[in-house]
């Protein structure tokens, strides 16, 4: 399905995902790029819960 590139607001046939919003109270969106030049100039997206920490109570301290 044919997409809008973010970078060169192009259309393209085969759109490369670069970045997906991700929203606390609604729905987020995916943003596309054209495959080659414009999808390798937008950085690398991180999961949104890869640097969470869980934080575990150790017994006797506080």
């Amino acid at each position: 399905m044919p997409q809008v590139c973010a970078r060169c607001q192009t259309t393209t046939r085969q759109p490369v995902v670069v970045a997906i919003g991700h929203g606390a109270s609604g729905g987020g969106g995916t943003v596309y790029a054209c495959p080659g030049t414009c999808a390798d100039s937008f950085p690398k997206q991180r999961a949104p819960f890869e640097q969470t920490l869980r934080r575990v109570p150790v017994r006797g301290q506080r």
